[in-house]
């Protein structure tokens, strides 16, 4: 009876919005399933949580009555439960460490580690869009050879090796920016927008290289797919050069795998700034998140580890609504599949 229900109700709902309450509901279970692989990951982890955090040389008395303020008294199941609750709320517990709500502590560190991987993630799509453009527009030439070149170096250099001699070169050597830290985004604190944009310049910089490189290939392979085809031919035929007619019409097409492949490097991205934030001493979440495993402030490290899972998960979820907007046949896959549903 229900499911007639359903049934009878489905060809009522609109095809985009159909796809977007199914692509919102992937999404709610994914985040359900990462947060217990979280919790549960650091619920196995041998020891005692509270002994870990007090050290090995303390009382049992003290660790008893940690373990009991921690709740680590109670199954884990409820505790689990209860974090959930929290996350639903906002509520995410204090820091052992700066004894601060840890809410408050990652939305601090988001307002700098966020704009870092927005700003490294424009200059990887700039880079990589262009030189694929400009490698399969000279296809076989030499244009073509050193583009693949140097995504081959690309691919090659570590990051934080880079990272290091961006310094020495632009912060040292050339003193065009300082060698780490952050002002703030505040002018009132000595900070501002165009300081702190300066300051993340580099960093963003380390970070984009290796992913412009491989995004750079991809873009190559897909637009080189695409000048085969009977429209890129028909484009050609009215006039328009190869670069024309790959810069005017094959980037939108070629547009759903760089989509999905750019989804992927943005969770890189978040993750390659625990490291870039240390090299240039940037107070972000991987900063963070680096110092709460050196202090065993494991619930900063619960918490942050699901918040950058989320920001990844809500990124792949904007991709998907985006491929829908993007590629019709997905739409009309939709309507195909209401109908479906409504004849069943």
């Amino acid at each position: 009876m229900w499911g007639n229900a359903v049934a009878d109700a489905a060809p009522m709902i609109p095809p985009a919005m159909n796809y977007l309450l199914k692509r919102l509901a992937v999404l709610l279970l994914t985040l359900l399933a990462a947060s217990a692989l979280i919790f549960g990951a650091l619920e196995w982890l041998p020891g005692n949580a509270a002994q870990l955090i007090m050290g090995p040389e303390a009382p049992p008395e003290a660790v008893a009555a940690l373990a009991r303020q921690l709740g680590l008294d109670q199954p884990a199941w409820s505790r689990y439960l209860a974090w959930l609750a929290g996350l639903v709320r906002g509520d995410l517990g204090l820091s052992y460490a700066y004894g601060a709500p840890v809410a408050d502590l990652i939305l601090e560190r988001l307002a700098l580690t966020l704009p870092l991987a927005l700003l490294a993630m424009s200059m990887t799509v700039v880079l990589a869009l262009g030189a694929g453009w400009w490698a399969a527009s000279q296809h076989g030439r030499a244009g073509d050879h050193l583009v693949m070149g140097l995504t081959q170096l690309g691919l090659a250099v570590p990051s934080f090796w880079l990272g290091m001699l961006l310094v020495l070169l632009f912060a040292v050597k050339l003193q065009w920016v300082d060698a780490g830290g952050f002002p703030g985004w505040s002018a009132e604190l000595g900070g501002g927008f165009w300081p702190g944009l300066r300051a993340l310049l580099l960093p963003a910089a380390a970070l984009a290289v290796v992913q412009a490189a491989i995004l750079a290939r991809i873009a190559r392979s897909a637009l080189l797919d695409i000048a085969r085809e009977d429209f890129m031919r028909s484009a050609r035929a009215k006039g328009l050069s190869r670069r024309a007619a790959l810069w005017r019409h094959g980037l939108r097409h070629a547009a759903i795998p760089l989509l999905t492949l750019g989804g992927l490097q943005f969770a890189n991205l978040l993750a390659g700034t625990i490291v870039i934030e240390n090299v240039f001493t940037l107070p972000g979440l991987g900063r963070l998140m680096a110092q709460a495993i050196a202090n065993r402030d494991l619930i900063v490290v619960r918490n942050g580890v699901m918040g950058l899972a989320a920001l990844v998960l809500l990124l792949n979820f904007t991709i998907d609504l985006l491929h829908g907007w993007i590629d019709p046949r997905l739409r009309m896959r939709a309507e195909a599949d209401v109908e479906a549903e409504g004849a069943a």
